[in-house]
């Protein structure tokens, strides 16, 4: 958290990032987002899960993703891996968001702040490069195991929270602050939300958003519905499923 000190007033910034473990879009993102907070270690960043695959529907559900797939790649210059296409050829995977959120979650607790922007990044090089499914405890063990983290311990508790049956608090989190897509990226002055990503394709359109918002005040945001998502409403990259409200 930033705090900017004048005469006249105490300015209280925070950065906020919400995504899904499953969303494409946020997997492009993130080769722009990690860079730039990298070059800016005084924001605080809380990153959220969202609930995109929620009602159990199998990857061949979605015919579009193929086309959506080329279009993340030629924008961000992601790669998806062959067992993730073969994934998508099969399409008998099922995706749940709860889980992968479960699974982000434990292993959030056990890393500083600083690491959770990179974590997301790991949850989605594992679906996305390596083909495995983030409902999968071996999946979560071995993310848990590349940071020297307790991978038993993690184990343990992912499956003790799965098994309970709940979504995830970070679902309700999201809602209640007003996300609509995913990613959303967003800086929060004094209370306001303000758009950091906008339809950032580059780490300077970041930049810049960042500068607009803190010379001129920015841009009031509060649906955080930009071009370049996954929509909860079923638009961009699809609704999977009944979202928690």
């Amino acid at each position: 958290m930033t705090k900017v000190t004048s005469l006249r007033r105490t300015i209280v910034m925070k950065v906020y990032y919400i995504f899904d473990s499953y969303c494409g879009w946020c997997y492009g993102f993130e080769t722009i987002l990690k860079p730039f907070i990298e070059a800016h270690p005084e924001l605080e960043v809380t990153v959220l899960s969202g609930g995109l695959f929620m009602d159990g529907h199998s990857l061949s559900a979605f015919p579009y993703m193929s086309d959506t797939n080329k279009r993340i790649a030629d924008m961000f210059g992601v790669e998806f891996g062959k067992p993730y296409l073969n994934l998508l050829e099969t399409g008998s995977m099922v995706p749940d968001s709860n889980d992968a959120a479960i699974g982000f979650g434990v292993l959030r607790s056990f890393l500083p702040k600083g690491e959770h922007v990179n974590l997301a990044s790991k949850m989605h090089e594992a679906f996305y490069l390596d083909g495995k499914s983030l409902s999968d405890v071996e999946t979560i063990g071995s993310i848990a195991k590349s940071y020297d983290l307790p991978a038993d311990k993690i184990a343990e508790e992912f499956i003790r929270i799965s098994e309970e049956g709940k979504y995830h608090p970070d679902f309700y989190e999201a809602r209640k602050i007003g996300v609509t897509s995913f990613p959303t990226l967003f800086l929060e002055i004094n209370g306001k939300h303000y758009d950091l990503k906008g339809s950032a394709i580059t780490l300077n359109d970041l930049e810049e958003n960042l500068n607009i918002i803190k010379e001129k005040g920015g841009i009031l945001n509060d649906g955080y519905n930009t071009p370049v998502a996954c929509n909860i409403d079923g638009t961009g990259c699809s609704s999977f499923g009944t979202v928690p409200r």
